[in-house]
């Protein structure tokens, strides 16, 4: 038993009951400090907290977790393509488009180039037609009741 003593390994003396319950000594912290301690500034990093040991994670929530983490790669691969292939649509569909309104432009060029009145006058005479004689106004028959 006397071994256990010296090394600190004893434990509390029991309290008697004649005497007064003793006071917990504090140092300059305002921490406690066992009888015979050194202060707890002397010799330690007070600056950074102890290192905890660390936790060892099961190898299936680490599957679970990198299974999780591959479908959602997948996924993610998954849009990205479909976007691409989408953008690419778009760029067809913009380009095509572009070349209905220029075949329109090209064709409202065409019709008014047909439509003028000159080019109208001067077809009518090389075929042979002339300004009329007279001109007969056809008016809409009136409803009888």
């Amino acid at each position: 038993m006397q071994r256990a003593e010296r090394r600190g390994f004893a434990g509390r003396p029991a309290a008697r009951a004649s005497e007064p319950p003793r006071r917990v000594r504090r140092g300059f912290l305002g921490m406690r400090r066992r009888a015979g301690a050194a202060p707890p500034a002397a010799g330690r990093d007070v600056s950074a907290p102890p290192e905890r040991p660390r936790r060892r994670i099961p190898p299936r929530q680490v599957a679970v977790v990198l299974a999780g983490a591959v479908c959602a790669a997948l996924l993610l691969v998954v849009l990205r393509i479909d976007s691409i292939r989408l953008r690419y649509r778009l760029a067809d569909a913009m380009h095509a488009e572009q070349q209905l309104q220029e075949q329109q432009s090209r064709l409202i060029v065409d019709v008014r180039r047909l439509r003028h009145p000159l080019r109208l006058a001067e077809l009518g005479r090389e075929l042979g037609l002339g300004r009329p004689e007279r001109v007969v106004e056809l008016r809409a028959a009136e409803r009888t009741p």
